[in-house]
């Protein structure tokens, strides 16, 4: 829970920063963040754990604990992602709206902050929130280089008591309400901030 939580806060900074480079066509900037965005989501998330856990370490040449390469992993991972679903929702604010801040004085970055960025959100918030439940679900994948969570530890206590049913059921059972509850919370959030036509 709390490698998701901080994947969460941090992927979604990082896909703010990424989607708002995209939308401004940055020079430079805007083209790695492209080039970024395509190879993630063009990589299986396994391979790119295995590039932060076993890559990263060996090129740079320093050490990192499985948990920190896990985090790093999804959040590089899930805030291409958002990137994109930042991206649309920017673009799907109207032109219209733009010029009419521009024509009230406001500069463009004004603009972008105070008009764009918090329409773009509202409109966006049921896909951040999928993404935070593909988020969670995806969590299992770091017990494969060794990260303790609730998938490995429920392997590990199956492997000393031996009871597959009950302890996978159980499983089961916490990755679905917990999903549950994090696509409750972003219904909530959306039916309070949701734009109405």
């Amino acid at each position: 829970m709390q490698l998701s939580a901080l994947t969460i806060l941090a992927g979604t900074l990082l896909g703010l920063a990424l989607g708002v480079a995209r939308f401004l066509r940055v020079p430079v900037i805007g083209q790695i963040a492209v080039f970024y965005i395509e190879f993630v989501r063009g990589t299986p998330l396994l391979v790119v754990l295995f590039i932060c856990y076993f890559g990263l370490p060996a090129l740079l040449h320093f050490h990192t604990t499985a948990y920190r390469a896990a985090l790093l992993g999804f959040v590089l991972f899930i805030g291409a992602y958002i990137a994109e679903d930042i991206r649309a929702g920017l673009r799907s604010v109207s032109a219209g709206l733009v010029q009419a801040g521009l024509s009230m004085g406001l500069t463009p970055s004004q603009v972008l902050r105070f008009v764009v960025l918090p329409l773009a959100f509202r409109r966006v918030i049921p896909a951040l929130f999928n993404q935070y439940v593909r988020l969670f679900k995806f969590t299992s994948v770091a017990s494969v280089i060794g990260v303790n969570e609730l998938t490995g530890s429920a392997m590990l206590i199956n492997a000393r008591e031996f009871a597959p049913f009950s302890i996978i059921a159980f499983l089961a059972l916490t990755y679905l309400v917990f999903c549950f509850a994090i696509s409750s919370l972003g219904r909530l959030i959306y039916s309070r901030l949701a734009i109405r036509t």
